[in-house]
This record gives C-alpha cells, structure tokens and sequence, in this order.
C-alpha cells in the first residue's frame, strides 16, 4: 500500500471514531439529563406526599366539619405546590348482627352506629419546567368528624 493511500484510510477511521464518538455523548448526555429529570421528580412527589400528609392531619384535627370544600398554598420553601381538600358524607348500611351478640352488645352497636363516615380528598399540584404535576389521597374521618345538619323539627313550620 503506498503511503499516499495509507493517509487516506488513516483519514477515514478517524471521521468513523468522531463520529461514533459524537453519537456516544450525545447519548450519555441525553441519560444524564433524564436521570436529573426523574429525580427532581422524584423529589417533588415526596414532598407532594409529605404535604398532603400535613393538610390531611389539619382537616383531621377540625371537629364537627361542615361538608365542603377549600384550597390554598402552601409557605416558602413549598410555593410551587398548591393544594384542595374536599370533605364529603359517605352512607354506610347498617350490617347483619351476628347471632351470638347479646342483647346489650347489640343495644351498645345500634346505640353508637352513625350510618355514616366522612371521605377527605386532598389533591396537591405544581408545576416543574412548564409541566403540571399532581397527587391524591383520600381517607375516612370517623363521624364525629363530620356535621351533619340536625333534622328539621316537624313543629316548626317551614
């Protein structure tokens, strides 16, 4: 092989290495900022979460809440987050009595049954890079934790 043609191949296994060269940091910088990207994301719903905790502990604490609804925001650091609770009545039927309850178990149970629980949604949201983001939870107040209107006195006229 003369040397001449010796320079040409030379040539063009060094374009061949640039160039899968390129292609692997385009690559790896591509996974580098996925992998930031997921884990600011990752760190958003843990904080989401841990908000979510704190409005569901406040709403918790609030005897005799009305049914009803309500937002806010959250204080720096979390200004990004923003969050709405939701308070409702949920029916729960009566269930069957077991035969082997005594008369004063079962008077205690009817005595004390309310009939129903209340279900508290609290969603949380916020924005990261232009993108809207958001987590739900719900869970069950015991009744004591809910209003409920006293039914209308048939004496008085409406």
């Amino acid at each position: 092989m003369t040397p001449r043609a010796r320079r040409g191949y030379i040539f063009v296994e060094t374009l061949v290495a640039m160039a899968i060269l390129s292609i692997s940091i385009l690559v790896i910088q591509d996974a580098v900022r996925q992998a930031i990207l997921t884990r600011a994301q990752a760190r958003d719903y843990t904080t989401a979460r841990f908000l979510l905790e704190r409005i569901q502990a406040r709403r918790m604490l609030v005897y005799e809440q009305p049914e009803g609804e309500g937002s806010g925001t959250f204080e720096e650091p979390f200004e990004r987050f923003s969050y709405e609770w939701r308070v409702q009545r949920v029916e729960v039927p009566k269930p069957d009595m077991p035969p082997d309850m005594s008369p004063e178990e079962i008077k205690q149970f009817n005595d004390t049954f309310k009939g129903f629980l209340g279900r508290l949604t609290v969603k949380v949201r916020w924005n990261r890079a232009g993108t809207d983001f958001d987590a739900t939870a719900e869970t069950l107040l015991r009744p004591e934790l809910v209003w409920v209107p006293p039914p209308p006195d048939p004496a008085m006229p409406l």
